[in-house]
């Protein structure tokens, strides 16, 4: 019989799915204080989450004033964004949610 392995092994080891979730959170992570970076103060605030998958970057915010202000201000700020990324964004998608608590 196989020996069990300690799940605080596994963790340490950050071995197959647990460690493509740790890459895509520091991924999302980076996403989010880039994306914050280009904005200013008063909208950087209002986006609470944000993804790039390719060339799409999914921003998350609260409510669908603060995404239409984020529309028309990131429209302008693509190229500082993509050059803060180190990668081209060609499709933006703006979704409102209610933050997590």
């Amino acid at each position: 019989m196989k020996k069990t392995t300690p799940v605080s092994d596994l963790l340490a080891e950050g071995k197959g799915l647990l460690q493509k979730l740790r890459e895509g959170s520091a991924e999302a992570d980076r996403t989010l204080a880039a994306l914050r970076q280009v904005l200013p103060p008063e909208i950087a605030r209002e986006v609470w989450s944000a993804s790039r998958r390719g060339d799409t970057l999914t921003a998350f915010v609260q409510s669908a004033a603060w995404g239409t202000r984020l529309r028309y201000v990131l429209s302008e700020r693509l190229g500082a964004l993509a050059a803060e990324l180190g990668a081209p964004i060609g499709v933006v998608k703006v979704k409102v949610r209610a933050k997590p608590r």
